[in-house]
């Protein structure tokens, strides 16, 4: 069953909707789409830089010690070695 879709009112400044109107004519969208898709992919964006900063914010609180550096190299040795 598809998505309802709801109706807003926005105002952009000029140039930006020029743009938008050059790059709905290339790809074939409505504006509709065309800003559906851009917030779509802002979100995913803004969803992909919490991660980001929420791994870096860990990592910090526990970052790997030398025994897992150490570890890790020895795996990766094995590893390799047993490669053709």
């Amino acid at each position: 069953m598809p998505r309802r879709a709801e109706k807003i009112a926005i105002s952009m400044e000029a140039d930006l909707l020029a743009g938008a109107e050059r790059l709905r004519a290339t790809t074939g969208e409505t504006r509709s789409a065309l800003v559906s898709r851009a917030v779509r992919r802002l979100l995913q964006a803004e969803t992909h830089a919490a991660q980001v900063r929420e791994y870096i914010d860990a990592y910090r609180s526990c970052p790997e010690t030398s025994v897992d550096e150490r570890s890790a190299h020895r795996l990766a040795s094995l590893t390799l070695e047993s490669l053709p």
